[in-house]
């Protein structure tokens, strides 16, 4: 289940739709799980759980063009754009929990910025897993540091911010073998957290979108924390875990 009395067809609709286009966050994680995947491997089958609009599914194509793409969406309002975009091979909907059957497996799959906002994560994570074919690459993200707690988290509907190593841990008790487990965003993206965590998300998502002038603001930080990301640390905010699916593992 997802947090209950959040709206996220309005986020779709709003915040979230300049934020994914224009935000310097959302910009520099598509980044790094491009640089991940590059790392890791991705052939066959692509899959986005917790698509949203599609803004990542363009760079995925660009970046990998043999990947079969297709994504995943339980917004209303996310699916009608996500059912417009060119290249998708399907489109799937349904919550993220042990009914999900989307009838078929995948080669690769990315979640990211989902799982904090499912309150039965276990589950979540169980539903990636059972879509992934043996030797599949799984990548993830999610907020971590509970102490970067703001307004932003509690609006947005998350559940939680992780401890780092939780997620890799969780990946591990199911039998996932981890690639990399990394904790970035020190000091820069923290600070901006901090920041903009004090106003609405409509608020933050409008900062990077304020002309020309805001738009260059917004693509510097992006750089920036792109760059960052290439170093973990216990400090971090952004939590990155890619794993492999065993082959042989019982299904």
């Amino acid at each position: 289940m997802t947090a209950a009395g959040t709206d996220y067809d309005a986020l779709w609709r709003g915040a979230w739709k300049e934020a994914a286009a224009f935000g310097p966050g959302f910009r520099s994680r598509y980044a790094t799980l491009l640089r991940l995947m590059g790392a890791f491997g991705a052939a066959g089958r692509f899959i986005e759980f917790g698509a949203g609009r599609g803004s990542f599914l363009p760079l995925v194509a660009e970046r990998f063009p043999w990947l079969e793409l297709s994504a995943h969406e339980d917004s209303a309002a996310a699916l009608e754009v996500l059912r417009g975009l060119e290249r998708l091979h399907s489109v799937h909907s349904g919550l993220l929990d042990e009914s999900l059957d989307l009838g078929r497996a995948f080669d690769v799959a990315v979640c990211s910025e989902v799982l904090e906002h499912i309150e039965d994560d276990g589950a979540a994570l169980d539903a990636l897993i059972r879509h992934l074919r043996p030797g599949g690459r799984l990548y993830l993200s999610v907020p971590l540091r509970p102490d970067l707690w703001t307004r932003v988290d509690q609006e947005v509907g998350h559940q939680r911010r992780y401890e780092r190593g939780r997620l890799a841990a969780m990946c591990r008790d199911r039998g996932l073998e981890v690639l990399a487990d990394r904790a970035t965003g020190f000091p820069l993206y923290n600070t901006y957290y901090r920041v903009l965590g004090t106003k609405s998300p409509a608020q933050t998502a409008s900062t990077a979108n304020h002309g020309l002038r805001g738009r260059l603001l917004a693509g510097a930080l992006g750089r920036a924390f792109s760059m960052e990301t290439l170093v973990s640390t216990p400090w971090g905010g952004r939590g990155f875990v890619a794993a492999r699916k065993k082959v042989g593992r019982l299904q």
